[in-house]
C-alpha cells in the first residue's frame, strides 16, 4: 500500500482560501481547515500555531494568488482596464475575498495603499503608465493610488449591495478619472517648466 501523501502548508492554505471565499475569514479555523483538507487538526496546528497566524497566512496567500492572477494581464495593452474589471468582478462575485483583501485590516498597521504600491502587479502597471503617459514615476504613482481609492470605493458599494454599476459604467468612470488626472499632472508640469525658464532681456552697456 503506498504511503499516504503528506499534507503541505500550501495545501492547507488553499483549503483556508476556499473557506474564506465561501464563508469569510472568520470561518477559517483549525477545525474548518482540517475538515476541508480531510485530515486531523494536528497538521494544521503544526503549521499554524495560533488562529491569528492561520488567518494572517491565509490573507497573505490570497493576496499572493491575486497578484499572480492580475499579472497575467500585463501582456495586454489594456492592463489597467482589465485589472479594474478584475477588482469589480471580485466585489460582485466573490465579496468575502474582496472584503478580505481590501477591507479586513490584515496589513498589521501598514497603510493599505503603501503596501499595494509595492505589489509586483502595481509596479508593473506603474512602469507601463510612465511609458504611456510620459510622466515621471512619482506622478504616475499618485495617479495610480488615487485611481485605486476610487476603484476600491466603487467595489465596496457593489460588494455591500449599496449601489450597482455595470462594467461599462465603472470602466467609463475610471477612464475619465485617469484621463483628468493625467491632463492635470501634465498641465502642472508645463506650468512649472514655464516658470523655470530664464527670462531674457536686453542690457544696455
Amino acid at each position: 500500500m503506498p504511503p499516504k501523501q503528506k499534507i503541505t502548508k500550501d495545501d492547507l492554505l488553499e483549503c483556508a482560501a476556499r473557506i474564506a471565499e465561501k464563508e469569510g475569514i472568520a470561518a477559517v479555523t483549525s477545525r474548518s481547515v482540517a475538515k476541508e483538507a480531510g485530515c486531523s487538526i494536528q497538521p494544521v496546528f503544526s503549521q499554524f500555531p495560533t488562529m491569528e497566524n492561520l488567518r494572517q497566512k491565509t490573507f497573505d496567500y490570497v493576496c499572493k494568488k491575486s497578484v499572480q492572477e492580475v499579472l497575467s494581464f500585463k501582456q495586454y495593452p489594456d492592463y489597467f482596464p482589465r485589472t479594474s474589471k478584475w477588482v469589480i468582478d471580485l466585489a460582485r462575485n466573490k465579496p468575502h475575498l474582496f472584503r478580505l483583501i481590501y477591507l479586513s485590516g490584515s496589513f498589521h498597521g501598514n497603510k493599505l495603499l503603501e503596501v499595494m504600491s509595492d505589489y509586483e502587479n502595481n509596479r508593473e502597471m506603474l512602469t507601463k503608465m510612465t511609458q504611456v503617459y510620459q510622466l515621471d514615476y512619482e506622478k504616475c504613482r499618485d495617479i495610480l493610488m488615487r485611481s485605486l481609492l476610487l476603484l476600491i470605493g466603487i467595489g465596496t458599494m457593489i460588494c455591500d449591495g449599496r449601489m450597482e454599476f455595470s462594467d461599462d459604467q465603472v470602466m467609463a468612470m475610471m477612464k475619465q478619472t485617469v484621463s483628468d488626472m493625467v491632463a492635470g499632472a501634465k498641465a502642472v508640469a508645463a506650468t512649472k517648466g514655464t516658470e523655470a525658464e530664464p527670462t531674457t532681456s536686453g542690457s544696455k552697456g
